[in-house]
């Protein structure tokens, strides 16, 4: 199938509310400018790329071309400037994640490059360019040290992040992390434009074996993921709601298919693909642009949509 390039695509046009609500909470959460402030990102960041480049396969033109043009096509169809780095780590079971907030990386298991198809494989990348093209990756990376540095260093360290956890940071934290999946989600879908292929890859990722991948439709998910619209996630309370979040062994597959549809269905996806197309963007008036890649940006931009670079001076 063709797929439409998204001009001008701005990752505020497929923000999902639960992400941008945990958000909000998490920046007014008591010690979060703290501990971005002594966060040391840049050492977090050279280490993680020290691991990868050092023990897996490096994704390049001349090594993967058939990976490397879908990484390509996800960026053009995103409307993100800048290519980040891609990995393959061993691993049988469908994941990908992206690391690093300054110069993002994305890691895929071999096993995803099995299981899934170009379309398939669309939306994965998609997801993770979705994850950068946010500027989610900076709070992604304090997620996942911070239970550690509350394990080793307690109430007594020198950078005093210890009491700031005491606080209740990593609840909020953590929380976010998961609701930011689902604009990522549809930013993968933004990647691919195939419901079918959506819903066939969260399908793997949910446990599908591989031997009845030819045997079960996506009728029987979709119709699973419609049962589960009736959730509400605002009405539980606020311990189901720390216990849900701090559970880090399922995917929420079922739960992410389901707002998928939603939005689907209610039509903003077909909208934001109908704007940004060849045909219908128009020349904007604007004084905000990002000085690397000349991006129209909003007055709350934290990061770029174009390129993913932390935003300064204008």
């Amino acid at each position: 199938m063709e797929r439409k390039q998204l001009y001008q695509l701005h990752s505020r046009e497929y923000e999902h509310k639960f992400d941008r609500i945990a958000l909000e909470t998490l920046e007014k959460t008591p010690g979060i400018k703290s501990v971005v402030k002594k966060f040391n990102k840049h050492a977090i960041e050279r280490d993680s790329r020290l691991i990868f480049s050092g023990s897996c396969l490096k994704v390049t033109e001349r090594s993967f071309p058939y990976i490397y043009e879908l990484l390509e096509e996800v960026c053009r169809n995103l409307y993100l400037k800048n290519i980040p780095d891609l990995y393959l780590q061993p691993g049988d079971e469908v994941n990908a994640f992206s690391t690093g907030s300054e110069n993002p990386l994305i890691v895929l298991n071999s096993g995803t490059i099995d299981s899934l198809s170009s379309e398939e494989l669309l939306y994965v990348l998609g997801h993770e360019v979705g994850h950068i093209k946010s500027g989610h990756l900076l709070y992604h990376e304090l997620a996942k040290i911070i239970p550690y540095i509350g394990e080793i260093a307690g109430s007594a360290t020198p950078l005093g992040i210890g009491k700031i956890l005491s606080k209740g940071l990593k609840y909020p934290l953590i929380h976010w992390t998961k609701m930011s999946q689902f604009s990522a989600d549809r930013a993968g879908m933004l990647a691919c434009q195939d419901l079918d292929s959506v819903m066939s890859t969260l399908m793997k990722i949910s446990g599908l074996p591989k031997k009845y991948t030819q045997q079960i439709s996506n009728d029987v998910f979709i119709n699973q993921a419609k049962n589960f619209k009736n959730f509400d996630y605002n009405s539980l309370n606020s311990m189901d709601k720390i216990l849900l979040s701090l559970d880090d062994k399922h995917s929420w597959s079922i739960m992410r298919a389901a707002e998928l549809l939603k939005w689907f269905e209610s039509g903003k996806y077909g909208q934001v693909l109908e704007k940004h197309s060849l045909e219908s963007v128009k020349e904007i008036n604007s004084s905000f642009y990002c000085l690397s890649c000349g991006f129209e940006l909003l007055r709350e931009d934290n990061f770029c949509p174009g390129c993913g670079e932390r935003i300064g001076r204008r």
